[in-house]
Protein backbone atom coordinates (compact mmCIF):
# COMPACT_ATOMS: atom_id res chain seq x y z
CA UNK A 1 0.00 0.00 0.00
CA UNK A 2 1.29 3.46 -1.06
CA UNK A 3 0.90 6.75 0.31
CA UNK A 4 1.11 10.17 -0.80
CA UNK A 5 2.28 13.13 1.58
CA UNK A 6 1.84 16.82 0.74
CA UNK A 7 4.12 19.94 1.12
CA UNK A 8 2.54 23.45 0.90
CA UNK A 9 5.42 24.96 -0.74
CA UNK A 10 6.51 28.63 -2.05
CA UNK A 11 8.19 29.31 -5.46
CA UNK A 12 10.89 32.46 -5.55
CA UNK A 13 13.95 32.96 -8.09
CA UNK A 14 17.38 33.50 -6.93
CA UNK A 15 20.19 34.47 -9.52
CA UNK A 16 17.83 33.85 -12.79
CA UNK A 17 16.79 30.88 -11.30
CA UNK A 18 13.60 29.46 -10.00
CA UNK A 19 13.62 28.04 -6.09
CA UNK A 20 11.22 26.53 -3.94
CA UNK A 21 11.04 26.57 0.14
CA UNK A 22 8.91 24.57 2.15
CA UNK A 23 6.25 26.51 4.05
CA UNK A 24 4.73 23.82 5.86
CA UNK A 25 4.06 19.77 6.06
CA UNK A 26 0.28 19.14 5.28
CA UNK A 27 0.83 15.22 6.14
CA UNK A 28 -0.81 12.25 4.63
CA UNK A 29 -4.42 13.53 1.91
CA UNK A 30 -6.03 11.34 0.15
CA UNK A 31 -6.92 12.61 -2.88
CA UNK A 32 -10.27 14.09 -2.05
CA UNK A 33 -8.98 15.81 0.46
CA UNK A 34 -5.85 17.09 -1.94
CA UNK A 35 -8.47 18.35 -4.32
CA UNK A 36 -10.80 20.12 -1.54
CA UNK A 37 -7.29 22.19 -0.10
CA UNK A 38 -6.43 23.06 -3.62
CA UNK A 39 -9.81 24.76 -4.60
CA UNK A 40 -9.45 26.42 -0.89
CA UNK A 41 -5.98 27.75 -2.06
CA UNK A 42 -7.45 29.26 -5.16
CA UNK A 43 -10.60 30.78 -3.53
CA UNK A 44 -7.90 32.51 -1.74
CA UNK A 45 -6.26 33.33 -4.34
CA UNK A 46 -9.11 34.52 -6.35
CA UNK A 47 -8.25 31.89 -9.00
CA UNK A 48 -10.65 29.71 -10.79
CA UNK A 49 -11.10 25.96 -9.56
CA UNK A 50 -8.30 24.23 -10.49
CA UNK A 51 -10.17 21.06 -10.56
CA UNK A 52 -13.07 21.24 -12.30
CA UNK A 53 -11.63 21.17 -15.72
CA UNK A 54 -8.65 18.56 -14.72
CA UNK A 55 -6.01 21.02 -13.89
CA UNK A 56 -3.06 19.73 -11.74
CA UNK A 57 -3.86 22.49 -9.03
CA UNK A 58 -2.34 26.31 -8.04
CA UNK A 59 1.39 26.66 -7.43
CA UNK A 60 2.04 29.45 -5.53
CA UNK A 61 4.98 31.66 -6.54
CA UNK A 62 4.71 34.21 -3.53
CA UNK A 63 2.82 36.80 -1.68
CA UNK A 64 3.91 40.86 -1.00
CA UNK A 65 2.27 43.26 1.30
CA UNK A 66 -0.73 45.03 -0.21
CA UNK A 67 -2.49 46.92 2.53
CA UNK A 68 0.06 48.60 4.47
CA UNK A 69 1.71 50.38 1.21
CA UNK A 70 -1.66 51.24 0.28
CA UNK A 71 -2.46 52.48 3.15
CA UNK A 72 0.94 54.49 4.29
CA UNK A 73 0.56 56.10 0.33
CA UNK A 74 -2.75 57.47 1.13
CA UNK A 75 -2.16 59.02 4.34
CA UNK A 76 0.85 60.23 3.05
CA UNK A 77 -1.34 61.97 0.19
CA UNK A 78 -3.57 63.00 2.41
CA UNK A 79 -1.46 64.91 4.84
CA UNK A 80 0.80 66.38 1.82
CA UNK A 81 3.82 65.01 3.54
CA UNK A 82 4.95 62.95 0.48
CA UNK A 83 4.51 66.18 -1.63
CA UNK A 84 6.47 67.79 0.98
CA UNK A 85 9.65 65.85 0.85
CA UNK A 86 9.98 65.53 -2.63
CA UNK A 87 9.51 69.43 -3.00
CA UNK A 88 12.58 69.19 -0.73
CA UNK A 89 14.68 66.83 -1.94
CA UNK A 90 14.70 68.46 -5.19
CA UNK A 91 16.01 71.35 -3.75
CA UNK A 92 18.71 69.70 -2.41
CA UNK A 93 19.24 67.71 -6.04
CA UNK A 94 19.26 64.19 -3.97
CA UNK A 95 19.98 61.67 -6.59
CA UNK A 96 17.85 58.72 -4.74
CA UNK A 97 14.07 58.51 -4.32
CA UNK A 98 14.01 60.17 -0.62
CA UNK A 99 10.26 60.07 -0.55
CA UNK A 100 10.02 56.12 -1.25
CA UNK A 101 12.69 54.67 1.31
CA UNK A 102 10.57 57.40 3.87
CA UNK A 103 7.54 54.93 2.95
CA UNK A 104 9.46 51.77 3.15
CA UNK A 105 10.37 52.80 7.10
CA UNK A 106 7.19 54.28 7.82
CA UNK A 107 5.15 50.43 6.62
CA UNK A 108 8.04 48.74 8.98
CA UNK A 109 7.18 51.47 12.00
CA UNK A 110 3.69 50.97 11.62
CA UNK A 111 3.79 47.13 11.22
CA UNK A 112 6.42 46.17 13.36
CA UNK A 113 9.28 45.11 11.44
CA UNK A 114 11.77 47.33 13.83
CA UNK A 115 14.93 49.51 12.80
CA UNK A 116 16.51 50.20 9.63
CA UNK A 117 18.98 47.33 10.52
CA UNK A 118 16.08 45.24 10.78
CA UNK A 119 15.00 46.49 7.60
CA UNK A 120 17.53 45.78 5.39
CA UNK A 121 18.44 42.03 7.26
CA UNK A 122 14.79 40.80 6.52
CA UNK A 123 13.87 43.52 2.98
CA UNK A 124 11.06 44.72 3.84
CA UNK A 125 10.95 46.91 0.87
CA UNK A 126 10.83 43.47 -1.45
CA UNK A 127 7.74 42.72 0.10
CA UNK A 128 5.56 45.82 -0.47
CA UNK A 129 3.63 44.94 -3.58
CA UNK A 130 4.10 47.30 -6.15
CA UNK A 131 6.89 49.08 -4.59
CA UNK A 132 9.50 47.50 -7.22
CA UNK A 133 7.68 49.42 -10.29
CA UNK A 134 6.58 52.39 -8.84
CA UNK A 135 10.56 53.10 -8.01
CA UNK A 136 13.72 51.50 -8.16
CA UNK A 137 14.93 48.69 -5.52
CA UNK A 138 16.23 50.12 -2.57
CA UNK A 139 19.53 49.22 -0.63
CA UNK A 140 20.12 49.52 2.82
CA UNK A 141 22.35 52.24 1.63
CA UNK A 142 19.71 54.30 0.66
CA UNK A 143 18.13 53.78 4.10
CA UNK A 144 20.77 55.15 5.96
CA UNK A 145 21.45 58.21 3.41
CA UNK A 146 17.59 58.89 3.44
CA UNK A 147 17.60 59.25 7.35
CA UNK A 148 20.35 62.31 7.18
CA UNK A 149 18.49 64.04 4.18
CA UNK A 150 14.83 63.73 6.07
CA UNK A 151 16.93 65.61 9.25
CA UNK A 152 18.08 68.14 7.45
CA UNK A 153 14.53 68.78 5.76
CA UNK A 154 13.15 68.22 8.96
CA UNK A 155 11.75 71.95 9.84
CA UNK A 156 10.44 72.80 6.31
CA UNK A 157 8.47 69.77 5.44
CA UNK A 158 7.16 70.13 9.16
CA UNK A 159 6.06 73.60 8.93
CA UNK A 160 4.25 71.93 5.81
CA UNK A 161 2.64 69.32 7.56
CA UNK A 162 1.61 71.69 10.49
CA UNK A 163 -0.79 73.70 8.31
CA UNK A 164 -1.99 70.64 6.46
CA UNK A 165 -2.74 69.08 9.57
CA UNK A 166 -4.78 72.38 11.09
CA UNK A 167 -7.00 72.31 8.10
CA UNK A 168 -8.03 68.45 7.72
CA UNK A 169 -8.37 67.85 11.32
CA UNK A 170 -9.65 71.12 11.88
CA UNK A 171 -6.94 71.56 15.47
CA UNK A 172 -7.86 73.86 18.10
CA UNK A 173 -4.09 75.27 18.46
CA UNK A 174 -4.98 77.02 21.83
CA UNK A 175 -3.53 73.97 23.87
CA UNK A 176 0.08 72.56 23.56
CA UNK A 177 1.66 69.98 25.64
CA UNK A 178 5.36 69.83 26.19
CA UNK A 179 7.22 66.82 27.10
CA UNK A 180 10.55 64.47 27.21
CA UNK A 181 11.26 60.88 27.13
CA UNK A 182 14.63 59.31 26.79
CA UNK A 183 15.76 56.08 24.83
CA UNK A 184 18.82 54.11 25.07
CA UNK A 185 21.64 52.00 22.67
CA UNK A 186 23.07 49.35 24.16
CA UNK A 187 27.09 49.06 23.53
CA UNK A 188 29.55 51.64 24.14
CA UNK A 189 29.03 54.26 21.30
CA UNK A 190 32.05 55.94 22.05
CA UNK A 191 31.92 57.97 18.24
CA UNK A 192 28.61 59.79 19.79
CA UNK A 193 28.45 62.92 20.89
CA UNK A 194 24.60 62.75 21.56
CA UNK A 195 24.67 59.51 23.05
CA UNK A 196 25.60 60.43 27.11
CA UNK A 197 24.65 58.75 30.14
CA UNK A 198 21.70 60.49 32.16
CA UNK A 199 18.43 60.08 33.47
CA UNK A 200 16.95 57.03 32.19
CA UNK A 201 12.85 56.57 31.80
CA UNK A 202 13.53 53.17 31.09
CA UNK A 203 14.95 52.56 33.90
CA UNK A 204 18.65 51.68 31.90
CA UNK A 205 21.02 53.97 33.92
CA UNK A 206 23.74 51.45 32.39
CA UNK A 207 22.91 52.64 28.94
CA UNK A 208 23.80 55.51 26.99
CA UNK A 209 20.99 57.65 25.28
CA UNK A 210 19.17 60.50 23.85
CA UNK A 211 16.32 62.76 25.01
CA UNK A 212 13.52 63.26 23.22
CA UNK A 213 11.54 66.47 23.34
CA UNK A 214 7.81 66.48 21.75
CA UNK A 215 5.22 69.36 21.22
CA UNK A 216 1.75 67.84 20.62
CA UNK A 217 -1.65 69.21 20.13
CA UNK A 218 -4.29 68.63 22.79
CA UNK A 219 -6.01 66.04 20.32
CA UNK A 220 -1.99 63.96 20.80
CA UNK A 221 -1.50 65.15 17.20
CA UNK A 222 3.18 65.41 17.13
CA UNK A 223 3.77 69.11 16.37
CA UNK A 224 7.88 68.39 15.91
CA UNK A 225 10.10 66.90 17.90
CA UNK A 226 14.06 67.41 18.83
CA UNK A 227 17.06 65.06 19.62
CA UNK A 228 18.87 66.33 23.03
CA UNK A 229 22.11 65.12 24.51
CA UNK A 230 21.63 61.84 27.02
CA UNK A 231 23.06 64.21 29.32
CA UNK A 232 20.25 66.99 29.23
CA UNK A 233 18.49 68.45 32.14
CA UNK A 234 14.91 68.72 31.58
CA UNK A 235 14.09 72.34 32.56
CA UNK A 236 16.99 73.20 29.81
CA UNK A 237 14.80 72.22 26.51
CA UNK A 238 12.26 74.88 27.61
CA UNK A 239 13.47 78.06 26.44
CA UNK A 240 13.92 76.38 22.25
CA UNK A 241 10.99 74.69 22.53
CA UNK A 242 9.21 77.89 23.16
CA UNK A 243 11.13 79.60 20.55
CA UNK A 244 10.45 76.70 17.81
CA UNK A 245 6.42 76.95 18.45
CA UNK A 246 6.74 80.85 18.50
CA UNK A 247 9.02 81.69 15.60
CA UNK A 248 8.29 78.63 13.18
CA UNK A 249 4.70 77.53 13.55
CA UNK A 250 3.72 81.17 14.04
CA UNK A 251 1.04 80.24 17.47
CA UNK A 252 1.07 83.58 18.55
CA UNK A 253 -1.30 82.83 21.80
CA UNK A 254 -1.70 79.59 22.97
CA UNK A 255 -1.94 77.99 26.72
CA UNK A 256 1.37 75.93 26.93
CA UNK A 257 1.01 72.99 29.80
CA UNK A 258 4.41 71.02 30.51
CA UNK A 259 4.91 69.26 33.60
CA UNK A 260 7.08 69.15 37.03
CA UNK A 261 10.24 68.30 35.09
CA UNK A 262 10.14 71.74 33.68
CA UNK A 263 9.93 73.67 36.80
CA UNK A 264 12.76 76.59 37.50
CA UNK A 265 12.35 80.26 37.80
CA UNK A 266 13.62 80.85 34.65
CA UNK A 267 11.51 78.64 32.67
CA UNK A 268 8.90 80.97 34.29
CA UNK A 269 10.44 83.64 33.39
CA UNK A 270 10.51 82.55 29.77
CA UNK A 271 6.91 81.52 29.71
CA UNK A 272 6.29 84.92 30.72
CA UNK A 273 8.22 86.66 28.34
CA UNK A 274 6.59 84.68 25.33
CA UNK A 275 3.38 86.25 26.13
CA UNK A 276 1.50 83.02 26.45
CA UNK A 277 -0.58 81.50 29.03
CA UNK A 278 0.76 78.53 31.35
CA UNK A 279 0.34 75.61 33.49
CA UNK A 280 3.69 74.34 34.67
CA UNK A 281 3.76 71.09 36.85
CA UNK A 282 4.85 71.22 40.40
CA UNK A 283 4.72 68.23 41.45
CA UNK A 284 4.35 67.13 44.93
CA UNK A 285 6.98 69.03 46.87
CA UNK A 286 10.30 68.74 45.23
CA UNK A 287 11.03 72.26 45.68
CA UNK A 288 11.37 73.78 49.31
CA UNK A 289 8.72 76.48 49.02
CA UNK A 290 6.32 74.24 47.05
CA UNK A 291 6.40 71.26 49.82
CA UNK A 292 5.24 74.21 52.40
CA UNK A 293 2.57 75.20 50.49
CA UNK A 294 1.78 72.13 50.15
CA UNK A 295 1.58 70.93 53.68
CA UNK A 296 -1.26 74.17 54.23
CA UNK A 297 -4.69 73.00 55.18
CA UNK A 298 -7.09 74.60 53.00
CA UNK A 299 -8.66 77.84 54.09
CA UNK A 300 -11.43 78.47 51.53
CA UNK A 301 -11.77 78.73 48.38
CA UNK A 302 -12.40 75.07 47.65
CA UNK A 303 -13.21 73.85 44.49
CA UNK A 304 -14.53 70.38 43.48
CA UNK A 305 -13.91 68.87 40.13
CA UNK A 306 -14.36 65.30 39.16
CA UNK A 307 -13.64 64.65 42.61
CA UNK A 308 -10.20 66.88 42.69
CA UNK A 309 -10.56 69.06 45.67
CA UNK A 310 -8.58 72.23 43.89
CA UNK A 311 -7.54 75.64 45.82
CA UNK A 312 -4.69 78.21 45.98
CA UNK A 313 -2.29 79.12 48.29
CA UNK A 314 0.41 82.10 48.21
CA UNK A 315 4.25 81.02 47.88
CA UNK A 316 6.13 82.20 50.70
CA UNK A 317 8.83 82.61 47.97
CA UNK A 318 7.26 83.74 44.22
CA UNK A 319 9.03 81.88 41.43
CA UNK A 320 9.30 84.19 38.65
CA UNK A 321 6.33 86.93 39.00
CA UNK A 322 4.38 83.62 39.77
CA UNK A 323 3.21 83.63 43.70
CA UNK A 324 0.78 81.80 43.96
CA UNK A 325 0.53 77.54 43.84
CA UNK A 326 -2.91 75.92 42.79
CA UNK A 327 -2.76 72.85 44.95
CA UNK A 328 -4.81 69.38 43.74
CA UNK A 329 -5.67 67.00 45.98
CA UNK A 330 -7.67 63.19 45.00
CA UNK A 331 -8.07 60.03 46.85
CA UNK A 332 -7.03 58.17 43.95
CA UNK A 333 -3.56 59.60 43.98
CA UNK A 334 -2.86 59.99 47.39
CA UNK A 335 -3.78 56.02 47.13
CA UNK A 336 -1.26 55.32 44.63
CA UNK A 337 1.11 58.25 45.94
CA UNK A 338 1.25 56.21 49.13
CA UNK A 339 2.23 52.89 48.03
CA UNK A 340 5.05 54.48 45.13
CA UNK A 341 6.54 56.03 48.58
CA UNK A 342 5.79 53.00 50.79
CA UNK A 343 7.77 50.77 47.88
CA UNK A 344 10.71 52.99 48.16
CA UNK A 345 10.77 53.51 51.73
CA UNK A 346 10.81 49.31 52.18
CA UNK A 347 13.80 49.13 50.05
CA UNK A 348 15.62 51.63 51.52
CA UNK A 349 15.20 49.89 55.24
CA UNK A 350 15.98 46.50 53.18
CA UNK A 351 19.08 48.29 52.24
CA UNK A 352 20.25 49.85 55.75
CA UNK A 353 19.06 46.82 57.53
CA UNK A 354 21.51 44.68 55.33
CA UNK A 355 24.32 47.24 56.00
CA UNK A 356 23.76 46.58 59.78
CA UNK A 357 23.54 42.94 59.68
CA UNK A 358 26.70 43.06 57.92
CA UNK A 359 28.80 45.41 59.70
CA UNK A 360 27.27 43.56 63.50
CA UNK A 361 28.74 40.19 61.74
CA UNK A 362 32.07 42.00 60.96
CA UNK A 363 31.60 41.38 56.69
CA UNK A 364 32.24 45.61 57.34
CA UNK A 365 34.40 47.66 59.79
CA UNK A 366 36.18 50.29 57.98
CA UNK A 367 34.44 53.54 58.91
CA UNK A 368 34.49 55.01 55.04
CA UNK A 369 33.07 51.37 53.44
CA UNK A 370 30.49 51.29 56.03
CA UNK A 371 29.35 54.69 54.85
CA UNK A 372 29.53 54.12 51.40
CA UNK A 373 27.47 51.30 51.79
CA UNK A 374 24.52 53.35 53.62
CA UNK A 375 24.91 55.70 50.54
CA UNK A 376 24.17 52.91 48.19
CA UNK A 377 20.93 51.35 49.86
CA UNK A 378 20.07 55.48 49.86
CA UNK A 379 20.94 56.37 46.44
CA UNK A 380 18.20 57.85 44.21
CA UNK A 381 15.32 56.26 46.32
CA UNK A 382 13.55 59.89 46.62
CA UNK A 383 13.08 59.18 50.51
CA UNK A 384 16.83 60.21 51.72
CA UNK A 385 16.18 63.10 53.74
CA UNK A 386 13.50 60.72 56.04
CA UNK A 387 16.34 58.58 57.09
CA UNK A 388 19.66 59.62 59.10
CA UNK A 389 22.56 57.19 59.86
CA UNK A 390 25.68 57.08 61.57
CA UNK A 391 28.85 55.39 60.48
CA UNK A 392 32.19 54.41 62.56
CA UNK A 393 34.51 52.05 62.72
CA UNK A 394 32.59 48.56 63.31
CA UNK A 395 30.03 50.82 64.09
CA UNK A 396 26.60 51.35 62.20
CA UNK A 397 23.04 53.09 63.48
CA UNK A 398 20.04 54.44 61.17
CA UNK A 399 16.82 55.80 61.66
CA UNK A 400 13.43 56.83 60.01
CA UNK A 401 12.07 59.89 60.36
CA UNK A 402 8.33 58.55 61.19
CA UNK A 403 6.95 61.22 61.75
CA UNK A 404 8.17 63.09 58.22
CA UNK A 405 6.98 60.04 56.64
CA UNK A 406 3.25 60.17 58.03
CA UNK A 407 2.86 63.75 56.75
CA UNK A 408 4.59 63.37 53.36
CA UNK A 409 1.68 59.77 53.20
CA UNK A 410 -1.13 62.28 54.75
CA UNK A 411 -0.49 64.37 51.70
CA UNK A 412 0.62 62.24 49.36
CA UNK A 413 -2.97 62.91 46.84
CA UNK A 414 -1.62 66.91 46.62
CA UNK A 415 0.24 68.12 43.49
CA UNK A 416 0.70 71.86 42.54
CA UNK A 417 1.10 73.67 39.48
CA UNK A 418 2.00 77.21 38.42
CA UNK A 419 -0.29 78.87 36.21
CA UNK A 420 -0.62 82.40 34.62
CA UNK A 421 -4.71 81.89 32.54
CA UNK A 422 -8.05 82.91 32.07
CA UNK A 423 -9.30 79.36 32.27
CA UNK A 424 -11.95 78.62 34.71
CA UNK A 425 -10.77 75.88 37.50
CA UNK A 426 -12.39 72.91 35.99
CA UNK A 427 -11.15 73.91 32.31
CA UNK A 428 -7.43 74.15 34.06
CA UNK A 429 -8.13 70.81 35.77
CA UNK A 430 -9.02 69.11 32.34
CA UNK A 431 -5.98 70.54 30.72
CA UNK A 432 -3.48 70.22 32.89
CA UNK A 433 -4.44 65.93 32.75
CA UNK A 434 -4.86 66.19 28.99
CA UNK A 435 -1.20 66.25 29.82
CA UNK A 436 -1.38 62.62 28.95
CA UNK A 437 -1.52 63.50 25.60
CA UNK A 438 2.40 63.56 25.51
CA UNK A 439 2.47 60.52 27.63
CA UNK A 440 0.54 58.69 25.45
CA UNK A 441 2.38 59.61 22.34
CA UNK A 442 5.65 58.64 23.73
CA UNK A 443 4.14 54.98 24.91
CA UNK A 444 2.97 54.92 21.31
CA UNK A 445 6.47 55.40 19.87
CA UNK A 446 8.24 53.03 21.79
CA UNK A 447 5.53 50.25 22.40
CA UNK A 448 3.50 50.13 19.18
CA UNK A 449 6.00 51.87 16.82
CA UNK A 450 9.17 50.17 17.46
CA UNK A 451 11.27 53.68 18.43
CA UNK A 452 14.07 50.79 19.89
CA UNK A 453 16.41 49.21 18.85
CA UNK A 454 18.81 52.12 17.40
CA UNK A 455 21.63 50.83 15.45
CA UNK A 456 23.34 53.24 13.77
CA UNK A 457 26.96 54.64 13.95
CA UNK A 458 26.32 58.00 13.13
CA UNK A 459 24.88 60.87 15.22
CA UNK A 460 22.67 62.48 12.13
CA UNK A 461 21.04 58.76 11.61
CA UNK A 462 20.00 58.75 14.93
CA UNK A 463 18.11 61.60 15.16
CA UNK A 464 16.41 60.77 11.75
CA UNK A 465 15.40 57.21 13.30
CA UNK A 466 13.92 59.18 15.64
CA UNK A 467 12.24 61.97 13.07
CA UNK A 468 10.69 58.93 11.23
CA UNK A 469 9.04 57.15 14.25
CA UNK A 470 7.30 60.20 14.87
CA UNK A 471 6.00 60.88 11.30
CA UNK A 472 4.76 57.30 11.77
CA UNK A 473 3.36 58.34 15.54
CA UNK A 474 1.49 61.43 13.41
CA UNK A 475 0.19 58.68 10.74
CA UNK A 476 -0.87 56.46 13.93
CA UNK A 477 -2.77 59.16 15.42
CA UNK A 478 -4.50 60.06 12.17
CA UNK A 479 -5.66 56.49 11.60
CA UNK A 480 -7.24 57.39 15.59
CA UNK A 481 -8.79 60.08 15.17
CA UNK A 482 -10.68 58.61 11.93
CA UNK A 483 -11.99 55.54 13.50
CA UNK A 484 -13.39 57.40 16.53
CA UNK A 485 -14.96 59.56 14.16
CA UNK A 486 -16.60 56.97 12.11
CA UNK A 487 -17.75 55.04 15.87
CA UNK A 488 -15.37 52.18 15.21
CA UNK A 489 -14.51 50.19 18.17
CA UNK A 490 -11.36 48.91 17.29
CA UNK A 491 -7.73 49.73 18.48
CA UNK A 492 -5.50 51.14 16.15
CA UNK A 493 -3.04 48.17 16.50
CA UNK A 494 -5.83 45.91 15.67
CA UNK A 495 -6.92 48.07 12.80
CA UNK A 496 -3.46 47.95 11.54
CA UNK A 497 -3.09 43.63 11.79
CA UNK A 498 -6.29 43.77 10.10
CA UNK A 499 -4.84 45.99 7.04
CA UNK A 500 -1.92 43.87 7.18
CA UNK A 501 -3.73 40.80 6.15
CA UNK A 502 -4.35 42.88 2.65
CA UNK A 503 -1.90 40.50 0.69
CA UNK A 504 -1.39 40.19 -3.15
CA UNK A 505 -0.72 36.33 -4.12
CA UNK A 506 1.03 35.72 -7.16
CA UNK A 507 -0.34 31.94 -8.49
CA UNK A 508 0.17 30.16 -11.79
CA UNK A 509 -2.80 28.83 -13.55
CA UNK A 510 -1.86 26.31 -16.41
CA UNK A 511 1.81 27.67 -15.86
CA UNK A 512 0.75 31.45 -16.23
CA UNK A 513 1.61 33.95 -13.27
CA UNK A 514 -1.00 36.32 -12.25
CA UNK A 515 -1.19 38.70 -9.34
CA UNK A 516 -4.66 38.01 -7.39
CA UNK A 517 -5.67 39.65 -4.46
CA UNK A 518 -6.18 37.40 -1.16
CA UNK A 519 -9.90 38.30 0.70
CA UNK A 520 -9.54 40.28 2.97
CA UNK A 521 -10.64 40.67 6.43
CA UNK A 522 -14.05 42.59 7.24
CA UNK A 523 -12.16 44.70 9.51
CA UNK A 524 -9.81 45.74 7.09
CA UNK A 525 -12.42 46.59 4.46
CA UNK A 526 -13.96 49.29 7.51
CA UNK A 527 -10.63 50.56 8.37
CA UNK A 528 -9.81 51.43 4.45
CA UNK A 529 -13.24 53.15 4.73
CA UNK A 530 -13.18 54.63 8.15
CA UNK A 531 -9.84 56.47 6.60
CA UNK A 532 -11.28 57.78 3.61
CA UNK A 533 -9.38 55.18 1.00
CA UNK A 534 -11.71 54.17 -1.49
CA UNK A 535 -11.78 51.39 -4.09
CA UNK A 536 -8.95 49.15 -2.57
CA UNK A 537 -9.94 46.44 -5.97
CA UNK A 538 -9.94 48.95 -8.49
CA UNK A 539 -6.44 50.16 -7.10
CA UNK A 540 -4.70 46.78 -6.70
CA UNK A 541 -5.77 45.98 -10.33
CA UNK A 542 -3.98 49.16 -11.43
CA UNK A 543 -1.03 47.94 -9.27
CA UNK A 544 -1.20 44.64 -10.87
CA UNK A 545 -1.48 45.73 -14.83
CA UNK A 546 1.79 46.96 -14.14
CA UNK A 547 3.50 44.55 -11.52
CA UNK A 548 6.53 42.59 -12.63
CA UNK A 549 6.65 38.82 -11.74
CA UNK A 550 7.22 37.82 -8.12
CA UNK A 551 10.97 37.84 -7.15
CA UNK A 552 13.03 37.92 -3.99
CA UNK A 553 16.44 38.01 -3.20
CA UNK A 554 17.35 37.24 0.35
CA UNK A 555 19.90 39.78 1.65
CA UNK A 556 21.23 38.80 4.83
CA UNK A 557 24.65 40.38 4.58
CA UNK A 558 22.99 44.08 3.47
CA UNK A 559 26.76 45.66 4.26
CA UNK A 560 28.24 43.57 1.21
CA UNK A 561 25.47 45.53 -0.87
CA UNK A 562 27.14 47.83 -3.39
CA UNK A 563 25.19 50.97 -2.89
CA UNK A 564 25.40 54.68 -3.89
Amino acid sequence: RSYTYYRLVESYREAGQVKHRILGQLGSLSREEAAKLARRFAEIAGAPDPTSDGADGVELNGIQQFGPPLLVEHLLDRLGLERCVREAAEKRRVEFDVAAALKVMLCAHLFKSGSRSELAVWDWQQKLFGHGHRSPDLAYAHLLRALGVLVDMQKEVEECLFRRLVDLFSLRVDLVFYDLTSTYVEGRAEWSEILQRGYSRDQRGDCKQVVIGLVVTREGFPVTCRVFDGITVDKTTLGEMIDEVKRRFRIERCLWVSDAGLLSRRNVELLEGSGYEYILGAGNGGRQGVEAALGESPRDGVTVVNGVRVWSVTLAEPIGRCGRLVVLESEGRREKTAAILERRLAAVREGLARVEKRVKEGDLKEREAIRLAAEKALHRSGVTKHFTYEAGRGHFQWAEDAEAVAARKAHAGRYGWLARTDLPTEEGVRAYRTLLAAEDAFRVLKDDLDLRPVWHPCDTNVEGHVLTAMWSCLLYKGVEVDLERHGLVLSVARALQAVKQVQAVEVAIRQRPVWKLMKAPPEAAAVFAAIGLENAKARFQQWAERAPPYHYTPRLYPWKESGP
